[in-house]
């Protein structure tokens, strides 16, 4: 991949890419603060806020994948509008992913995380992000429309976090077969979005 390609893409995707970093970053400080309470009352407050960051990865993936005016542009170059949707797809999880790293790694280390179990734990927050780029890369390459796909986004944060996380263990189970899941619709998305036509024309009718 011409590193040239890549740098544009980092450049279209902007400051949404370091929404995850920022949040990550920031969850870490409050968490750590939080370690002087009760660790009771420590581990609900960082519980909550490893949830807002969850949703700022998917929000910051949506924006990535979403409102590009150049599709037509696009499909007319080697580059193909598929390829640049997965390249900033890919972006906004590795974004994520890294920012999950900054989050967990302090309140880890501090004692903080709730149903910690180890390094290992690092998947459950890893797993979402990736989960959510999923949804957003799906949702936009059947729809293309910015509200469809933050609904998307949305909607996956809560079947995740209020109906499948809560009650489905062991985590390597938890977090793998959500990922998996996101894998294979992906790849149909992946499929639907080599359209050309299909491409250019819904972009014109947005």
């Amino acid at each position: 991949m011409p590193v040239s390609f890549l740098a544009a893409q980092l450049r279209r995707t902007g400051v949404t890419s370091a929404i995850p970093l920022m949040a990550g970053a920031a969850v870490a400080l409050v968490g750590k603060a939080a370690a002087a309470w009760s660790p009771v009352q420590a581990m609900a407050l960082s519980f909550g806020l490893q949830q807002v960051f969850i949703i700022c990865a998917g929000v910051s993936a949506a924006v990535a994948v979403t409102g590009d005016p150049l599709v037509e542009l696009h499909e007319a170059t080697p580059a193909t509008f598929r390829r640049v949707q997965l390249v900033r797809a890919a972006i906004a999880t590795a974004f994520g992913v890294v920012g999950a790293v900054l989050m967990f790694a302090p309140l880890h280390l501090a004692g903080v995380w709730m149903h910690d179990k180890g390094w290992i734990t690092l998947l459950s927050p890893a797993g979402a992000v990736i989960v959510m780029a999923a949804a957003a890369f799906v949702a936009t390459a059947f729809t293309g429309a910015v509200s469809t796909t933050a609904i998307a986004v949305v909607t996956t944060w809560v079947f995740l976090a209020m109906l499948w996380d809560p009650y489905v263990e062991p985590l390597l189970f938890q977090r793998g077969v959500p990922v998996l899941a996101a894998g294979a619709l992906a790849a149909f998305a992946w499929r639907r979005l080599g359209d050309a036509e299909r491409n250019v024309s819904r972009a014109v009718t947005a």
